[in-house]
């Protein structure tokens, strides 16, 4: 604007300079003329360069104004894309300025901050150090990310220092690493990144980036990582129960083997007690192998499934027979409720995989003289099924952790039963590929109680006939 002003001026005088040579021009030439034909050729005049001195004054003033509101039409624009954008991000975005008070937020901080939902996205105190040049002209405004200030904030005028009564940062946070991190970007106008852990947010991590944003303020942006660090955790849990899983088996053949070496070999009463154990031992790990493989696989959408109609109570009974035979020194009674007109749509062969692990692990995992009982109920496009036990149940604190890779809970049973420790993890990736859900419970008086969920189908034409 000060530009336009400029050139208006600079033509005025000049439409200036030409009336006086006009006057001066017109009073040398033609002395005698008479007064009233003078003040008619200098009213013509006048009114010619009062016309071009306007249409350029107009015409440059239609410009700028046309310019202006290309301009505000893409900011606004900006605005509503940028608020979008905001609105929809996960993690949190705070924006304060250099009196440490919070001017812009979305709806993530305002779930993780003590800031109210209903202001997420609106300025609160003047978002200083915003210029928006147009046309040659620079015209101050607020930032407009947003439309609308928080509540109980004065409208501060052009050029006054920020004195709004927004949310200060300490309102929002009284965590002094946060407030010394935007501390250090709004002096040092460096970016600072730190891990910071909020007590208040049941100990919630978040990976904070503060950088500064304009000339008067920083924008932080918090990353939500306790996932990560609890995958993380749960990794090197993972690792280190696999390095003891395969360190016993290891332990129990390299013992062996040194001992048939030595001489044992002579000593026909124990050689085959010590190629049992080898046999025995090299057999478990071949079946850790084979189910880190079949995790690996499942995980990784490696395998496909071939959904079928298929009749639930031969595919129970199957699997029972098959743990009889295996576990016929186990003294464990079973018991399959399942009407004979019950189907699900799912592979097969997983299906018998799914209830192989669950009815193996309750025979395992129970009491002598105990009992499996496998149940069924319908509801809602689904079949549930339920595999019980009699054993000694799972503890409150283990039940959430039960389909982790490698998870033991009662560590003392857990060493007086063999297994990999991953059955329960590949339950739970089979029954979620088949788009049921899986859960684990446990009675106040003992046992344990898996039940999983599989689409229902009607029967099909070829069983019926």
């Amino acid at each position: 604007m000060k530009d336009l002003a400029r050139r208006v001026w600079l033509v005025t005088f000049s439409a200036l300079v030409i009336f006086v040579l006009y006057e001066v021009i017109k009073t040398v030439l033609f002395p005698h003329i008479s007064v009233i034909t003078s003040h008619i050729i200098t009213v013509i005049v006048v009114s010619v360069i009062t016309f071009f001195v306007s249409r350029y004054a107009f015409g440059r003033y239609s410009g700028a104004v046309t310019e202006i509101q290309r301009q505000t039409a893409i900011t606004e624009e900006t605005n509503r894309l940028l608020g979008g954008v905001l609105a929809t991000m996960r993690e949190a975005v705070v924006i304060v300025n250099s009196q440490m008070r919070v001017v812009l937020y979305n709806n993530a901080a305002a779930r993780v901050f003590k800031l109210p939902p209903a202001n997420a996205g609106k300025p609160g105190a003047r978002l200083a150090g915003f210029e928006a040049t147009t046309a040659g002209s620079t015209i101050n405004r607020n930032a407009d990310i947003t439309v609308r200030s928080l509540p109980e904030q004065a409208t501060q005028s052009a050029g006054a220092a920020d004195s709004t009564r927004g949310y200060r940062l300490t309102d929002a946070t009284r965590d002094p690493a946060i407030n010394r991190a935007f501390s250090r970007v709004l002096g040092d106008r460096t970016p600072v990144e730190l891990r910071i852990e909020m007590a208040d947010r049941n100990g919630r991590s978040f990976q904070l980036n503060v950088a500064p944003l304009g000339s008067e303020l920083a924008v932080g942006v918090f990353f939500d990582i306790t996932e990560l660090e609890r995958l993380e955790r749960v990794r090197r849990e993972f690792f280190a129960n696999l390095s003891h899983e395969l360190r016993t088996p290891l332990t129990a053949i390299l013992a062996c083997s040194e001992t048939l070496l030595a001489g044992a070999m002579e000593d026909p009463a124990n050689r085959t007690r010590f190629i049992e154990t080898l046999y025995k031992n090299a057999t478990r790990m071949t079946e850790l192998i084979s189910d880190i493989s079949d995790l690996s696989a499942i995980e990784s959408g490696q395998f496909e499934l071939t959904l079928k109609p298929v009749r639930l109570r031969p595919i129970v009974v199957d699997v029972i027979a098959l743990l009889e035979s295996r576990r016929a020194d186990a003294d464990i009674t079973f018991s399959a409720s399942i009407p004979d007109d019950v189907f699900v749509l799912a592979d097969r062969t997983r299906l018998e995989q799914i209830l192989y692990n669950l009815i193996d692990n309750a025979v395992k995992f129970n009491r002598p003289g105990g009992s499996v009982t496998v149940t069924t109920e319908r509801k809602e496009g689904l079949v549930a099924i339920s595999v019980s036990d009699t054993g000694i149940g799972i503890e409150a604190a283990d039940l959430p952790r039960v389909f982790e890779r490698l998870y033991r809970g009662d560590k003392s049973r857990s060493r007086k039963t063999a297994g990999t420790g991953l059955g329960l993890a590949i339950v739970k990736h089979l029954v979620r590929a088949h788009g049921g859900e899986v859960s684990a419970g446990s009675g106040p008086r003992g046992g344990a109680s898996f039940k999983f969920t599989m689409p229902a189908t009607e029967q099909p034409v070829e069983s019926a006939r």
